[in-house]
């Protein structure tokens, strides 16, 4: 049984007595986890969030972006599912506003599109997960495990981060702050710093393309290399604009190196 829409109709959940179908009641309950759900597809949202709470989370549904911003600054909110062909708004600008939000909760892309490029959009954007339209809804909700659990190993990981000072500049982990030699703040999305945070972490020595991708999204992100070069492309632009040029080279056929000494 898959959710998401497809050219028929799609079939209700089956009751919690019926044999093995990707609907039965799952043995190991999540935390008592918020999820925020946008999707404009309402048999969809209906059937997720009844599937969802089920096993354990509480799920609250939105209709636009507008909702789920209010949503986001109002409560406390553990992750968001996000429907990336939302007609009422940009899915993906939204995304982009989101991630470059410090404190935003990670984010489950949810397309009917399943292409390599549209991944890789939707990683570089900010997205902590991307699943395809329709989708087995144990697969889901074990996906959606992972990324609370690593949201939440994530925050213990920065809470315990020192300051990073390297070349005059200053990274702090705690805040999503980072400064230039001058004393001005840099204004980074949360992909962007958690990169320069990764290759900060490892200065000095030649991180490669999958091993960065790893760090930024998890040991479950695919290793999309073009996502990182043009990642790694954008941060690179933003440092040169403080004078930090210098401060990431690139090995050829290796990976990247973070020059300063930290």
């Amino acid at each position: 049984m898959r959710f998401g829409r497809t050219d028929g109709p799609v079939a209700p959940p089956a009751p919690a007595n019926t044999p093995a179908t990707g609907f039965e009641p799952s043995t190991r309950r999540t935390h008592d986890a918020r999820i925020a759900l946008l999707d404009e597809d309402q048999q969809t949202r209906d059937l997720l969030r009844e599937y969802l709470e089920g096993q354990g989370m509480h799920v609250i549904s939105v209709a636009n972006g507008q909702e789920l911003r209010q949503l986001i600054h109002h409560e406390p909110i553990d992750a968001v599912i996000l429907d990336a062909m939302a007609r009422s708004e940009d899915s993906l600008a939204l995304l982009r506003e989101m991630a470059e939000q410090p404190g935003t909760p990670p984010v489950m892309l949810l397309s009917a599109v399943a292409s390599d490029i549209d991944r890789i959009v939707g990683l570089e954007l900010g997205a902590d997960d991307y699943m395809a339209k329709p989708f087995n809804p144990r697969e889901l909700l074990a996906r959606l495990r992972v990324v609370l659990r690593r949201s939440n190993a994530a925050s213990v990981r920065v809470a315990a981060t020192p300051v990073l000072s390297f070349a005059g500049w200053v990274l702090d982990p705690t805040f999503y702050v980072v400064r230039d030699a001058a004393g001005r703040d840099v204004d980074l999305t949360s992909g962007e710093f958690k990169l320069l945070h990764a290759l900060a972490g490892h200065a000095g020595q030649v991180v490669s393309r999958e091993a960065l991708l790893k760090l930024v999204h998890g040991d479950e992100a695919e290793a999309f290399d073009r996502a990182i070069d043009v990642a790694v492309s954008r941060l690179r632009a933003k440092l040169v604009r403080h004078g930090g040029g210098a401060l990431i080279r690139t090995v050829r056929g290796e990976g990247y190196l973070f020059a300063a000494r930290i």
